[in-house]
């Protein structure tokens, strides 16, 4: 008689908290998108269906403004973040054994710290080289702050790649420099476009080292929440959420289709 295989979910309860902790995960974010169209002034009461307050953020001139010093910061940070991971992980590869191991978990290692470490640090460095904190100095501390996140998705592509196809075209007489633009690059391109999705969302997410270093002129969105949240809870704040919420959901939503669309016409053209 063949013996039934065990696995995770023969274990009891299993199910039921898998399905509660979905519902504690989504649930939260479901209520407000739910609540940025609630008619009442209070955000946490619901006062019947109302589109008003979409309209009204747009006459909000400090919200524009932190929405603009958000995106003036998550856009570029995005791009610088994904081609510094990018030479990082090229770099990293190349290097063998116990160098390799300690050169990734030391790219790694801000991954595991506790935000208000690096932000605190931060902070200490900008003062003791006299660096002024305003858009700068808030641009390279997100920089940093995002390199080891772009860092995950090109050097796990890398790990993927098909190692005769460098020595094929260096066999070729391809130089480095062609076989980076011709080969790595269009292949790195789906792990590059996830990178600097995931920089950005991070960069427009966070508040903790925003809140360390930036500086009167530069109020990041989170930091502006975090504001109105103190002077009392305004239905804006579920309006801006549900929109922080919209946008990158959409992002990705395209940016997967795009993805796979071109791996599928890849592989047609292939065959």
């Amino acid at each position: 008689m063949k013996q039934k295989s065990w696995n995770v979910s023969h274990l009891p309860f299993i199910k039921p908290i898998g399905i509660a902790s979905l519902l504690f995960l989504y649930l939260p974010l479901f209520t407000v998108l739910i609540f940025s169209f609630n008619e009442s002034e209070d955000a946490t009461t619901w006062g019947g269906f109302s589109t008003r307050w979409y309209s009204t953020i747009l006459d909000n001139t400090d919200l524009i403004r932190s929405a603009k010093v958000s995106l003036s910061i998550a856009i570029p940070c995005a791009v610088m973040a994904a081609l510094i991971a990018t030479g990082l992980a090229v770099g990293i590869g190349r290097a063998t054994g116990k160098v390799q191991n300690f050169l990734r978990a030391l790219v790694n290692a801000p991954l595991v710290l506790p935000e208000i470490v690096t932000a605190v640090g931060t902070l200490a460095l900008f003062s003791l080289v006299g660096l002024p904190l305003r858009y700068s100095s808030l641009l390279f501390a997100h920089i940093v702050m995002c390199v080891p996140f772009a860092f995950l998705p090109i050097r796990s592509r890398l790990r993927d790649f098909d190692e005769n196809i460098f020595e094929a075209s260096r066999d070729l007489g391809a130089s480095s420099t062609r076989v980076m633009i011709k080969i790595t690059v269009p292949l790195l391109v789906p792990a590059l476009l996830s990178s600097g999705l995931l920089s950005f969302i991070i960069s427009m997410d966070d508040f903790l080292t925003s809140l360390f270093v930036s500086g009167p002129e530069t109020t990041t969105l989170p930091i502006y929440i975090f504001g109105l949240l103190k002077l009392g809870a305004s239905p804006e704040v579920n309006v801006i959420a549900a929109l922080l919420l919209i946008i990158p959901t959409l992002g990705l939503l395209v940016g997967i289709t795009w993805t796979a669309t071109r791996r599928r016409s890849n592989e047609a053209r292939n065959k």
